[in-house]
């Protein structure tokens, strides 16, 4: 196999020779110092190095659109592993990325001289880069680490990677579809059932039956509302209370839940928060999946109204495809489909289904999920969990400790 080519690296063409010590030196108005020269030859040999070393450890020729040159969420800190170069832990990382707002975790995989930090936005990580790249690292010893960023894909790739995953989603992977899973006229009735709730939420509250309940969330360009537990768009996780509409289900939800199980029998289903959904034409959800700690291995959606379609991908395996979301159906994701894939649905008016451009109409879900109460989760995507999350661990230790002073009350 033919030597990688470092000149296609994003640090460009280096021309070590010209940083040589031995270099003869400009006039002194143009040349740097001797200090300023070595130490700038030490700073491109680390960075040949490092890059390098990348490289070989990933069997790549080249980073060329690995990485990407806007501020991300997600850093790769290229010369800093597990069990490889740096001998990082966990723990380490974290004191260095942990004092920068927005740090949600650190991720390491074993035996690569690579790791990531990932931050809450793109604009919170560059702060930490431009505090860490290429200057010396206390924490470890005064190393120097470089820095780059990656986009969700891109930092799935290299955490996830499965270059043998099939591109089929089915049952066997997690991911169950049930046409006619209601009927219209129980259809009709779910959507009356819906508008009765808020016409009594708004009696309740004194607000005039033109208004809307104040219980309905804008997130992008569709509507939410919870009922049982809410859902913070910010945090990615359970929610306040009192953004609930209700801290039970409604009473017309559960007859179909019982249905559920008899629809996908080797799967229980207990859930005990619902969301509803309302898409105008247009509208949609990015790629996702739904928080690993918030919630539990079931996830299980109804559509009504129109159809649309749901896109799925498996980031770290470069796999995508696509289900045709009739009205009244259902879409239960478990196992792999749940964890290891992101579902989403594009933001555009119309779909091309079979060659045929269907245009979208409103359209509307019921999304039903249980909260786990353990806040744990052990899956194999790094890229996609969050249960080494600050947040989570906070959360966790919260938990604990209020269990604790509980179990010592009584």
């Amino acid at each position: 196999m033919s030597s990688p080519d470092l000149h296609e690296a994003p640090f460009a063409a280096l021309d070590l020779s010209s940083d040589s010590e031995h270099s003869t030196p400009q006039s002194d108005s143009e040349a740097l110092s001797r200090r300023e020269r070595k130490a700038q030859f030490r700073l491109n040999k680390h960075r040949t190095d490092a890059y390098a070393a990348f490289l070989r450890s990933e069997t790549l020729q080249s980073t060329a659109h690995l990485f990407d040159p806007r501020p991300r969420k997600t850093l790769c800190i290229i010369n800093l592993g597990l069990g490889a170069a740096g001998c990082a832990t966990s723990s380490r990382l974290e004191q260095v990325f942990s004092a920068f707002a927005g740090f949600e975790r650190v991720v390491l995989k074993h035996n690569k001289p690579f790791s990531f930090a990932r931050f809450r936005s793109g604009d919170e990580a560059k702060v930490a880069y431009d505090a860490v790249h290429e200057k010396p690292c206390d924490v470890f010893g005064g190393k120097l680490l470089f820095i780059e960023y990656l986009t969700h894909v891109q930092f799935a790739r290299l955490a996830d990677h499965e270059p043998q995953s099939s591109q089929v989603l089915d049952e066997s992977r997690g991911l169950f579809y049930v046409p006619d899973f209601i009927t219209k006229s129980e259809e009709q009735m779910i959507m009356q059932s819906i508008r009765d709730d808020e016409e009594r939420e708004l009696r309740m509250r004194g607000i005039q039956n033109d208004a809307q309940s104040d219980k309905w969330f804008k997130i992008q360009d569709r509507f939410v509302k919870h009922y049982g537990h809410s859902f913070d768009y910010h945090t990615k996780h359970v929610g306040d209370a009192s953004l609930a509409a209700s801290l039970e289900l409604p009473a017309w939800i559960r007859p179909y839940i019982e249905r559920i199980r008899s629809a996908v029998p080797s799967h229980t289903c207990q859930p005990d928060q619902l969301t509803i959904q309302r898409y105008p034409p247009g509208s949609g959800i990015a790629f996702h999946a739904d928080s690993h700690t918030a919630f539990t291995d079931t996830l299980v959606i109804v559509s009504l109204g129109t159809p649309v379609q749901m896109d799925f991908r498996k980031p770290g395996a470069d796999c995508f495809t696509s289900v045709d979301l009739q009205p009244r159906s259902l879409v239960l994701m478990t196992g792999e489909a749940r964890y290891g894939w992101e579902h989403a649905i594009r933001i555009r008016r119309s779909d091309l289904i079979d060659g045929t451009v269907r245009k979208r109409c409103e359209r509307w879900s019921l999304t039903l999920r249980t909260i786990s109460q353990s806040l744990e989760c052990s899956c194999s995507y790094s890229a996609l969990c969050d249960s080494n999350d600050a947040m989570v661990r906070d959360l966790r230790t919260r938990k604990h400790a209020k269990t604790q002073i509980t179990q010592g009350s009584v």
